[in-house]
């Protein structure tokens, strides 16, 4: 009767046991905001020229970059992301009175999923998939009536423009985390793509719950 007694007594302890050994991992608290805004600085690597063969070389720009995303869930989101990078092209002698470093500038508009497929405490490792479209600013510093296509460079035009790429976050806090961006950035210019590559750092707000 003894034994009985213990089993009885000692069975719902086993029976919870269990349950908490198989129940899932509760997702970690900076996964359950809605929101996250990140802000920081960009970088590009951009070549404004025309063609394989073109006598401009590529270019480093700098500015910002901005993003917006809405989570789903902890692991898909919809994000939403503008960048804006600034700088000089090297230009060759020419007879068109284009001087040797004219300023140059790109500003883009991107929307697209945004996965998190590792959820550490500390470290988020992502991918995002964006499509939008570029601005291409190149004749700033030309003189008047001289088109940036004379000198082997792309006019300014709005281009297709998408990003392919793996946010890294390093969680600070629940609700605060500093970003590293590495991106694929093609744009497309005139009839060929710009294997662009743009990077940017910054922190990131995350705020709202998914569970309203």
């Amino acid at each position: 009767m003894a034994l009985l007694a213990l089993g009885a007594a000692l069975g719902p302890l086993g029976v919870q046991a269990q349950v908490t050994a198989t129940a899932p991992e509760a997702e970690q608290p900076q996964y359950q905001q809605r929101w996250d805004v990140y802000g920081g600085a960009q970088y590009m690597h951009f070549n404004p020229g025309i063609g394989r063969g073109g006598q401009v070389a590529a270019t480093n720009l700098l500015g910002w970059s901005g993003s917006a995303t809405l989570w789903l869930k902890p692991l898909i989101g919809i994000e939403a992301s503008g960048r804006g990078a600034y700088g000089t092209m090297t230009m060759p002698q020419n007879i068109y009175g284009v001087p040797a470093h004219p300023k140059m500038s790109e500003h883009l508009a991107l929307f697209g999923p945004n996965f998190r497929f590792v959820r550490k405490p500390r470290l988020t490792i992502g991918m995002h998939a964006l499509i939008g479209a570029a601005y291409g600013s190149f004749s700033a510093d030309f003189p008047h009536l001289v088109q940036p296509q004379q000198v082997d460079i792309y006019n300014d035009k709005l281009a297709f423009g998408y990003a392919v790429g793996a946010p890294l976050d390093f969680n600070l806090s629940p609700r605060m985390s500093v970003r590293f961006v590495p991106d694929w950035q093609p744009t497309h210019y005139g009839f060929s793509q710009q294997n662009e590559f743009a990077g940017s750092v910054g922190v990131v707000y995350k705020f709202g719950s998914l569970g309203k």
